[in-house]
C-alpha cells in the first residue's frame, strides 16, 4: 500500500488561506468588506500572516470594524506534530490582545476561523488530488497531517482496505 508524503510550504498555504477570505475571487482587493445581521468588519487581506511551527498554524489578520478601530487577531490552529503525525486530530482557538480585538473575535472570530480552516481542509482536498492522480482507480485516504517548521504535510494513503 503505498503512502505520499504531500507538503505546502507556509507561503503556498498563506495564499490559500488569503484566497479563502477573498471569497475565492483572486480579483478581489486587499480589503474586504464583510457584513452579517448588521454588523460590518474590514478585512485586511494583505496583512494575514501565517506561520507553522511544530504542530501549529498561527494566523494573525488586521480587522477593522466602526467601533474598533484596526485591530490584529490571532487565529490558532493545532495540526499535528511529526510525532504525532498519523493523527486526524485538530483544534483552534482565537487570541485577541485588546478589548477592541476581543471585541471583533466576539463577532467575527467564528466566522473567519471558519474560512481560515476551509483553506486547510482545500489543501488536504489538493492533497488527495495529487495521490488520485499519480494511483488512479486505486482507494486513496488521509492517513495524518501534521505541521512543521515552515510546512504543513499530509501522509495519504493509496490501495485497497
Amino acid at each position: 500500500m503505498p503512502a505520499l508524503n504531500i507538503s505546502l510550504t507556509a507561503d503556498q498555504l498563506q495564499k490559500r488561506l488569503q484566497d479563502r477570505l477573498r471569497g475565492l475571487n483572486s480579483n478581489l482587493p486587499n480589503t474586504v468588506l464583510w457584513q452579517q445581521h448588521g454588523d460590518s468588519v474590514l478585512l485586511f487581506i494583505d496583512s494575514l500572516h501565517a506561520r507553522l511551527i511544530p504542530g501549529w498554524l498561527l494566523c494573525g489578520l488586521d480587522m477593522q470594524s466602526d467601533q474598533t478601530g484596526r485591530q490584529n487577531v490571532q487565529f490558532v490552529f493545532y495540526l499535528g506534530k511529526t510525532s504525532s503525525g498519523d493523527s486526524l486530530h485538530a483544534a483552534a482557538t482565537i487570541n485577541a490582545a485588546t478589548p477592541q480585538a476581543s471585541q471583533l473575535a466576539e463577532v467575527w472570530g467564528k466566522t473567519v476561523q471558519n474560512v481560515l480552516w476551509e483553506a486547510v481542509l482545500d489543501a488536504l482536498e489538493a492533497f488527495v488530488g495529487q495521490a488520485s492522480a499519480k494511483y488512479p482507480g486505486q482507494t486513496i485516504a488521509i492517513h495524518g497531517f501534521q505541521a512543521n517548521s515552515g510546512n504543513f504535510s499530509a501522509i495519504i494513503m493509496a490501495g485497497d482496505y
